[in-house]
């Protein structure tokens, strides 16, 4: 279950996300992992506190449950965006800075994610994150060099901050 995935659900069910979910928490079903609909309420609850800031820190997120957050529509007004401690690795890293949804986040925080050089290569082509100020990618298997380059990038014009050691 990848983005594309969830992207097709969203369209073949109209966005309409109480369907959208059953399919999800079915296929999860088969492979013993937590039904999306607990996921989504946990968020829901988040968001319902403070709409520009979402923390779910050590929550064991996976990039499946990233493609779920990238397409979650009430994320739209989310600046602060921390998933520290959890199982995104390189695609989960991708799914979230394409995502549609999330175009407002100033400050990410992916501390140990299982993020490699590749996840990053990948982020420094995409223009969709442009307000972005803040990015902190330590714990993970990243070397210095990746700051300078994340700054440099054309597509991060706000960038002031990149943390990688």
């Amino acid at each position: 279950m990848n983005q594309d995935y969830v992207l097709e659900l969203f369209f073949s069910l109209k966005g309409d996300l109480n369907k959208i979910n059953a399919v999800i928490d079915e296929k999860m079903k088969r492979i013993q992992t937590r039904k999306i609909t607990t996921f989504e309420k946990f968020i829901l609850s988040r968001i319902a506190a403070n709409p520009k800031v979402l923390r779910m820190v050590n929550m064991e997120i996976t990039a499946a449950e990233a493609a779920y957050l990238s397409l979650y529509p009430d994320l739209k007004e989310v600046e602060v965006l921390d998933l520290r401690q959890n199982y995104l690795g390189d695609e989960g890293l991708e799914v979230l800075v394409k995502s549609p949804i999330l175009k407002n986040l100033q400050e990410l925080d992916l501390r140990s994610n299982q993020i490699t050089r590749l996840g990053l290569e990948r982020m420094a082509g995409v223009d969709n994150l442009v307000h972005l100020k803040k990015a902190d990618f330590r714990s993970n298997r990243l070397g210095q060099r990746w700051e300078t380059k994340l700054k440099e990038s054309a597509f991060y014009p706000e960038l002031e901050e990149v943390r990688t050691v």
